[in-house]
């Protein structure tokens, strides 16, 4: 297997963080050269400038009432990349109205997630204004398709 480790990914679109109590959904997306939210003109600057697990990965995620004194966040974690992944850990960030992280949760993904396909995810956090989603660490099957 390869292992590889990511940096942790920050996406803001617009100059807001995804997933904010007005919009209780994210989606982590690359940036676009014809998208006026994206962070600049140089669609190769921009790919420059994203994370390894950006360029591998994205998440979609919605928010909605959990246990007591929890959120449920669900969604998808989707490998771009031609090889499965497995080991996949990401993290879910808690923010504060302040946009300051006030909580943090490491998720693991058991199952392979196969090339270019996804995988299904629902955990409970505290409650938070905003929420942050993160892939954080990843291998790669190695030898398949």
């Amino acid at each position: 297997m390869i292992s590889m480790r990511a940096f942790v990914i920050t996406i803001f679109i617009g100059g807001a963080i995804l997933g904010s109590a007005a919009a209780p959904s994210g989606v982590a997306r690359a940036a676009k050269a014809d998208d006026p939210t994206t962070f600049g003109d140089n669609p190769a600057t921009m790919e420059q400038d994203r994370s390894l697990a950006e360029r591998l990965f994205h998440i979609e995620w919605t928010v909605s009432a959990g246990a007591s004194g929890l959120a449920r966040i669900s969604g998808y974690i989707y490998n771009d990349y031609g090889q499965p992944a497995e080991d996949i850990e990401f993290v879910i960030t808690g923010l504060d109205e302040a946009g300051q992280p006030v909580s943090t949760a490491v998720e693991h993904i058991g199952n392979t997630v196969p090339a270019r396909g996804r995988e299904y995810f629902d955990v409970q956090v505290p409650v938070s204004s905003s929420y942050r989603v993160n892939v954080d660490s990843f291998e790669f099957v190695e030898g398949t398709n």
